[in-house]
């Protein structure tokens, strides 16, 4: 074994990968094995060791690492922050699906939606803050770059894909559909007592987040990507359907989901009880991560008008005077004209998204009093 762990090690970083994924690939098995019994006593101890879980997740930090050491000294390379930001996301989504989170969901309807928040939000969210596209290529194989990716990047029916799912529509759905459609109780159900469909879910939560959020904080300039008030208007969208469907599932009278009185619910927790508190760790958590989604987003906004006057003066030629005089020539010009207004805009929306947040909340809370 210690020479077969040599000479992973003098191998290349591209080469590394590959030799790592060949020798891995054979043990990867399906998460989720579900039936095993979960004393409450333990349960906090029930780490899982789900193969492809672990390969996945080496795979993506090592192929991270790689493109961080070709990159280091590029002139664009990312800032420290930002990397510790995509290593903090990767860490949260293996924590959902290999902590004693995971199986402590499968008989806790509240700590499932805490590891959905994690799957669909809160991992992907620091990820794609991150802003890791070109670090993760720059540290795939060689061969891998040229003989997979560019190929599937150059072939028409994939770019058609690719530009869907760029689209304000269907990324505002796919992210809302990812919550709605697997907390309608005849489909969870169906999850908690299929490991393959349990698996589906978790799988189509992570792919949702990773691309809404690839939308929202994509650092291209439009119209290479979304623009800025477009990502305002998907968030908003998103922050009232999760009040929505969270308000919906906190206020109920009624239990909704049998699947977890199967093996029992830990925590001694009437069955309401459990689901109405998962319906506010959606409804609140769950919310206000895209609040704080809205802010961040403003803030690249002002990013991304800093670069773009930055770019136009570049472009604007020493002939063209007038275009010249027209771009801010100091930190208080370019303050004045870019960054005080869009802090206006970024204050008045999150003032208005905070107000309307607590306006439902207040009101359902006095609804569901009153009842």
């Amino acid at each position: 074994m210690s020479v077969i762990a040599s000479r992973l090690l003098r191998l290349r970083p591209g080469r590394f990968i590959s030799a790592l994924l060949f020798w891995m690939l054979p043990t990867v098995v399906l998460a989720h094995d579900g039936g095993v019994e979960l004393p409450e006593k333990t349960a906090l101890q029930a780490w899982r060791y789900d193969a492809d879980i672990y390969l996945v997740t080496a795979l993506a930090a090592l192929i991270y690492l790689t493109g961080m050491w070709r990159r280091w000294r590029a002139r664009n390379a990312p800032v420290w922050w930002r990397h510790l930001l995509f290593f903090a996301g990767l860490a949260l989504v293996f924590l959902a699906l290999e902590s004693p989170v995971d199986p402590i969901a499968e008989r806790a309807f509240w700590v499932h939606q805490i590891q959905h928040l994690l799957l669909r939000m809160a991992g992907p969210m620091l990820i794609m803050l991150a802003g890791p596209d070109t670090t993760f290529m720059a540290g795939l194989p060689k061969a891998l770059r040229h003989g997979v990716v560019r190929p599937l990047a150059g072939n028409g029916a994939m770019q058609g894909l690719g530009r869907l799912l760029a689209r304000p529509v269907p990324v505002f759905l796919i992210f809302l559909l990812s919550l709605a459609v697997w907390e309608y109780p005849p489909y969870h159900d169906a999850a908690l007592e299929n490991p393959a469909l349990h698996y589906l879910m978790h799988v189509t939560m992570l792919l949702a987040g990773l691309i809404f959020f690839h939308a929202i904080f994509d650092r291209r300039l439009p119209p290479a990507s979304l623009g800025y008030g477009v990502r305002q208007i998907i968030l908003l969208l998103s922050v009232f359907s999760n009040i929505a469907i969270g308000a919906a599932t906190a206020l109920k009278s009624a239990v909704w989901y049998t699947a977890y009185d199967v093996d029992g619910r830990l925590f001694s927790q009437s069955p309401l009880m459990d689901e109405q508190i998962g319906g506010y760790v959606i409804w609140v958590p769950g919310s206000m991560m895209l609040i704080i989604s809205i802010m961040l987003a403003i803030y690249g906004w002002n990013e991304s008008e800093t670069r773009r006057v930055a770019r136009d003066k570049a472009m604007a030629s020493g002939s063209n005077m007038a275009a010249m005089l027209a771009q801010p020539q100091t930190a208080e010009e370019l303050w004045i004209k870019v960054e005080k207004p869009n802090r206006a805009v970024a204050f008045g929306l999150a003032t208005l998204t905070l107000s309307i947040f607590v306006l439902l909340m207040s009101t359902m809370v006095v609804m569901h009093a009153a009842q």
